[in-house]
């Protein structure tokens, strides 16, 4: 089967179009959130620690779980038992200190300069 010039434009312009399509859809997928994204450790601010320390690039970007006792706090996030910061995304004026919460966030690193372990994109859990 012969097709013209014209067709075969029009069929690789359609081609192109739906390429370009599926692209762009792909691409701008939102990200994933905190809350659907799959818990890797659930537990205590102590138990996490010590697993930390075992190796800490194992747990890079992994959401966890934790409980503690609020020992600080300040504008942008909270201390749990002055080993946790945690990050959240937006202000929080609902949490006390001396309050024992479970929060949900992502690990980030460990900071040297404050001792802390880092977590951000915090929730509270209920």
């Amino acid at each position: 089967m012969n097709l013209s010039k014209k067709s075969k434009f029009i069929v690789l312009l359609l081609a192109i179009c739906c390429s370009g399509w599926i692209t762009y859809t792909y691409l701008m997928k939102p990200p994933a959130t905190i809350e659907s994204k799959q818990v890797a450790f659930t537990g205590t601010t102590a138990a996490f620690s010590t697993k930390i320390q075992e190796n800490t690039n194992d747990w890079l970007n992994k959401v966890v779980v934790l409980e503690g006792v609020v020992t600080s706090k300040d504008a942008y996030g909270i201390t749990l038992n002055s080993e946790v910061y945690c990050q959240f995304r937006e202000t929080q004026k609902t949490v006390a200190e001396q309050q024992n919460i479970k929060i949900k966030g992502r690990f980030i690193g460990y900071d040297d300069l404050l001792n802390e372990l880092k977590l951000d994109q915090c929730i509270i859990q209920k």
